[in-house]
């Protein structure tokens, strides 16, 4: 079953990578982009070697760099495609010190306590088993070193709750398949954060991968989450 789902799920990446920046703008109404410089600001304040996990087109990766250019980031994703736009973002912002390597994130190929900090953004729900890639990304990191996991989720309230329901299950992929041509991709991405862990849920499994000082706080009305924990 886990096999079936990071086949599907590498599929449906491969062929939205062309599309993907501007559909996650409209999706958050842009506001991906300053959580994303928030957490870059964090991220390089705890360290200078830097993990991006399923890092896609490289737009977190790109600001990770650029916060200090003495740090060493290293991007990962296990699609071809994302990666291939990834390079072209480190190409038009003349950053040359950033290595993206094609590989998966629940076997991140590194030794034990390699890097400061691990991230990943707005790619956990989409992986076949979420604890496995926490735990790999806990392993990775040095004793004192940070997990952080930035990734989509729904409103508590169950007054607003419904319409980021009706929001997400029904116009987002329609409005997607107009600009993309492929609604049911943008489908599946509605499908992976209605399954999604409750954020209650994720921090528990922080802990669980053996991370402490586990928190997490929550953007536009609790429609995403910024989970994070020590080593």
């Amino acid at each position: 079953m886990k096999d079936d789902k990071e086949e599907k799920v590498q599929g449906v990446f491969q062929r939205i990578s062309g599309n993907y920046d501007i559909m996650n703008d409209i999706i958050s109404v842009g506001l991906h982009r300053g959580w994303k410089d928030s957490l870059a600001d964090e991220i390089s304040q705890r360290g200078k070697c830097i993990l991006d996990v399923c890092c896609g087109t490289g737009d977190l990766t790109v600001m990770l760099s650029k916060k200090d250019s003495s740090n060493e980031v290293i991007g990962l994703d296990f699609s071809q495609n994302m990666l291939s736009v990834a390079k072209e973002r480190m190409s038009k912002n003349e950053i040359k010190d950033v290595e993206l390597i094609q590989g998966n994130a629940m076997d991140l190929p590194f030794e034990d306590n390699r890097f400061d900090c691990a991230v990943i953004s707005f790619g956990l729900r989409n992986v076949a088993d979420y604890s496995k890639v926490i735990s790999e990304m806990t392993r990775v990191i040095k004793k004192g070193g940070w997990v952080y996991c930035l990734e989509a989720s729904y409103p508590d309230s169950k007054y607003i709750k419904p319409f980021f329901r009706l929001y997400f299950r029904y116009i987002m992929p329609r409005l997607a398949g107009l600009i993309t041509g492929k609604q049911k991709e943008y489908e599946w991405l509605n499908e992976s954060t209605e399954l999604f862990l409750k954020k209650d849920e994720l921090a528990d499994l922080f802990k669980e991968c053996g991370l402490a000082n586990v928190s997490y706080k929550t953007y536009l009305l609790g429609s995403a989450a910024l989970h994070k924990g020590q080593k």
